[in-house]
């Protein structure tokens, strides 16, 4: 099996990414480091260079479509159906977990569900988990930490007052 990987300098931090057999299998947001200077790396491998400009674009706040569909070996069935619909959330919006459990028709009570499924996803940014909140709209849960959650949300335009979310809507 071939894999690779890489070190992507942001403005915010570094974005590790890995592929196996050329599918992207881990996006990994690292320590928040705004401001910091980030290393020069080597440019990414000729098959990966579109998604690299892609999250460079992004991280200077450039409306961008990923185009992405979520590779099938990634995940259960369960956590797969939720990270499609995380897809459908447009940049500067949000839901809450509760209102994307309704919207994939599951049962009652399958909020805290959603968000397992939202903490397993190894693609944030590709598969914007970040642009969940609580049902009051606070700021919850984020597998790199709420530093990163809150900041890309503002880099998406989307109005925080206190680690609360000012307008959201119940997908």
């Amino acid at each position: 099996m071939t894999t690779s990987e890489m070190a992507l300098p942001t403005p915010l931090g570094l974005v590790h990414l890995k592929w196996r057999e050329g599918d992207l299998i881990e996006l990994h947001l690292g320590p928040f480091a705004p401001g910091e200077v980030p290393p020069m790396l080597p440019p990414a491998p000729v098959p990966h260079q579109q998604l690299v400009a892609d999250l460079l674009a992004y991280f200077q706040g450039q409306a961008v479509d990923f185009g992405f569909a979520v590779p099938a070996q990634l995940g259960t069935p369960f956590q797969q159906r939720v990270w499609q619909a995380l897809i459908q959330i447009p940049r500067g919006r949000c839901a809450t977990y509760g209102g994307l459990a309704r919207s994939l028709a599951l049962p009652p009570n399958s909020a805290r569900a959603v968000g397992l499924a939202c903490g397993a996803n190894p693609l944030p940014i590709l598969i914007p988990c970040h642009r969940v909140v609580s049902a009051t709209g606070d700021l919850t849960g984020f597998s790199a930490g709420l530093p990163w959650k809150r900041a890309l949300l503002e880099l998406e335009g989307v109005p925080l007052c206190n680690d609360q979310v000012l307008s959201f809507s119940l997908v």
